[in-house]
Order: structure tokens, then C-alpha cells, then sequence
């Protein structure tokens, strides 16, 4: 008769299977815990845009407001025109003293040429009385000569007394007409010294007058900027939004007028824990659901910031040497949208996404 198989190896397998089982799962829970994540995820993130103040460069009272609030407008556009009646009337005057600086200079410069024409005449008469001397004392020379011989021809009785008084008549003449033309060379020679002495003054006179021309020519580039400027136009593609400017208002360079938001540049900001970014890297893919969508969007990791989101607040965090507690940073990572989306009809800055980058190991 045959015997029946023993039954007590069954509770020692359901034993051994159970064990096992609990080992494998302890091991794949602690794998688990263990193992870095291959996605990570934060809903402290938004989409931002870099918008673009426009602000006047002129003060002045606002004449006409070309665009209104929410309207696609793009670079070149104008948007505001303030009233350029204060820069025409600059501009206006500033041409008055180009035309004023440059009347100047013409008279500094004839009066240079007219300068020039002196000098040569007084270089011409110091020549003129210089020959003069030349010629008269050769004259009183051969009269004193002529005199002295006739002197001698009347002591042996050739010629009479009154010859050789007629040639001493004309030495004496000709003595004060060389001392006649030496004096005269001292007057041409003065009046040359004088003469050369105004050049200095002509020469400053035709240097403000230029120095003035430069100044007005500033002005006038200064006052047609200012005509330029008081028509602002759009300096990017966007659209209009916080527009406080009006009709009427008086502003001042550099007060906001409104903001351009460019919609087809927008992007996520997403502030990750700095524990999360370890093995976070640049081109990175990521998925972003924003809550006024249905649907989820695509993007890359295109940047990380320099510092945390806490080192460029308003009042750094500094903790204190004796009291410290440790707390885990955020890293603003900037994600950009995969092109082909339509961002700019759905996304507005500002809306709250969750940001997911998959890691790559």
C-alpha cells in the first residue's frame, strides 16, 4: 500500500516564496530611493518675456497717442508724437547762430586778407624809402665832391665864387633829402611793426569765429535730434500693454509711457531646487502645462542664471556667522519654447506652468 507524500514541505516553499519576494521588493524600493530621478519637476516656474519700456528721450507736452492698448505694432511703428513746437523754435535758432558763426569767420578772414595786402604795402614802402636812401646819399656824395672841387678851382681863380656856392647849395640839399628818406624808412619800418602786430589778434578773432561755428553746428544737431525724438516709434516687434500715457500729459525723459511685449519671444522661467539641477544641462528636453491649456508644450533648457533667485532680491539673503540655518536655494532655469507652436495666441507672461526637463544621464 502506497504511502502519502509528506505535507509539511509546502509551508517551507510558501516560506522561501514570500521572502523571497519581500527581498526583491526591499531591493527595488531601496533602487528606488537610490537612484537618481530621470525627470524632475516644479511648479514654482511662469512664462516671462523681455519686454521693453518706451520712454521719451524730450520732455514735453504728449500732442498724439498712435496706438492703443493690447494692438500688434511693430518696429518702426510710431507710437507717440510730442509737441515739437519748443524744438522747432530750437532748432530755428541754432541755425541763426550757425549762419552768425559762419558771417564771423568770412570777416575774420577778409579781414586777414585784408591784413596780408597791408604788409606787403608796408614791406613795399620800407623798400621804397630804403632806395631813396640809397639814391639821395649818392646824390649829397657827388654834391659835396662837385662842391669841394669847385672849392678848389675858385682859390686858383678857374671858375667864379658863385659856381662853387651853387654846388655846395645842392650838397647841403642833398644831405637833408638823405635825411629826409632815413626818416621816412623809420615811419614804413614802424608801420610795418604795427601792422605785423594785429595778425595775432585776427588769428584769435578767425579762431572764436570757428570755435562759435562748431558750437552752433552741436546745437543744431542737438536740436534736430530733438525734433527726431519727439516722434517715438517702436524700437521691436509687440505688443502694446501698461499703456499709461494721454493726450495732454506733460512728461519727462525717461518716464514709462507704455510696454512693448514681444508674444513670439516668450519663454518659461522655472525655479528648480539646487539639489535638482545636478544633473540638469543645457538642451535638455522639457514639457511644460500651463493651467489655462489643455494640452502640454514642448521646450529646451536654453540657460541657468548666474546666481540664485535669492541672491538677486531685493534684500540678499546674508545669513549670520552665529546663528545659521540651512535653507535649499532655488536656480532659475530659462526654457525655450519649441518653435511651431502658436505660443503667442495662448501664452500671456506672467501665466503659472509646471516645468518638467528630462534628464539625461
Amino acid at each position: 500500500m502506497p504511502t502519502a507524500p509528506p505535507r509539511r514541505r509546502r509551508p517551507a516553499r510558501r516560506a522561501i516564496f514570500v521572502s523571497t519576494l519581500a527581498l526583491a521588493v526591499a531591493g527595488g524600493g531601496a533602487l528606488w530611493i537610490t537612484a537618481r530621478p530621470s525627470v524632475e519637476a516644479t511648479d514654482d516656474a511662469y512664462v516671462a518675456a523681455d519686454s521693453t519700456t518706451v520712454a521719451p528721450k524730450v520732455r514735453g507736452l504728449v500732442g498724439a497717442v498712435y496706438v492703443r492698448d493690447n494692438q500688434v505694432v511693430h518696429a518702426g511703428d510710431p507710437l507717440v508724437r510730442i509737441d515739437p513746437e519748443e524744438f522747432d523754435a530750437k532748432a530755428a535758432s541754432a541755425r541763426a547762430d550757425l549762419a552768425d558763426a559762419d558771417a564771423n569767420i568770412a570777416s575774420a578772414r577778409a579781414a586777414l586778407a585784408s591784413l596780408d595786402a597791408e604788409e606787403r604795402l608796408a614791406a613795399a614802402q620800407v623798400a621804397a624809402a630804403r632806395t631813396t636812401i640809397r639814391s639821395t646819399a649818392a646824390e649829397a656824395a657827388r654834391a659835396e665832391a662837385d662842391g669841394r672841387r669847385y672849392d678848389a678851382l675858385v682859390a686858383t681863380g678857374a671858375v667864379a665864387t658863385r659856381d662853387a656856392e651853387t654846388y655846395r647849395t645842392k650838397a647841403i640839399g642833398g644831405a637833408q633829402e638823405a635825411a629826409k628818406a632815413q626818416a621816412l624808412l623809420a615811419v614804413s619800418q614802424q608801420q610795418a611793426a604795427v601792422t605785423a602786430a594785429r595778425r595775432p589778434g585776427l588769428m584769435a578773432a578767425l579762431e572764436q569765429a570757428q570755435a562759435a561755428r562748431l558750437r552752433a553746428v552741436a546745437a543744431l544737431d542737438l536740436a534736430r535730434q530733438d525734433q527726431g525724438h519727439a516722434l517715438i516709434r517702436a524700437a521691436v516687434d509687440g505688443v502694446v500693454g501698461n499703456r499709461q500715457v494721454r493726450v495732454g500729459d506733460y512728461v519727462q525723459p525717461g518716464s514709462r509711457l507704455l510696454t512693448l511685449v514681444p508674444m513670439h519671444a516668450l519663454y518659461v522661467t522655472a525655479n528648480f531646487k539646487e539639489t535638482q539641477t545636478r544633473d540638469m544641462r543645457v538642451g535638455q528636453r522639457a514639457t511644460i502645462r500651463v493651467d489655462a491649456l489643455d494640452h502640454p508644450l514642448t521646450g529646451r533648457v536654453e540657460s541657468f542664471a548666474p546666481g540664485t533667485g535669492a541672491s538677486f532680491s531685493l534684500l540678499p539673503f546674508e545669513p549670520g556667522t552665529g546663528n545659521f540655518t540651512k535653507i535649499v536655494q532655488r536656480v532659475p532655469v530659462r526654457i525655450r519654447f519649441d518653435p511651431g507652436q502658436a505660443i503667442d495666441q495662448a501664452l500671456r507672461p506672467g501665466l503659472s506652468v509646471t516645468a518638467k526637463v528630462r534628464l539625461s544621464h
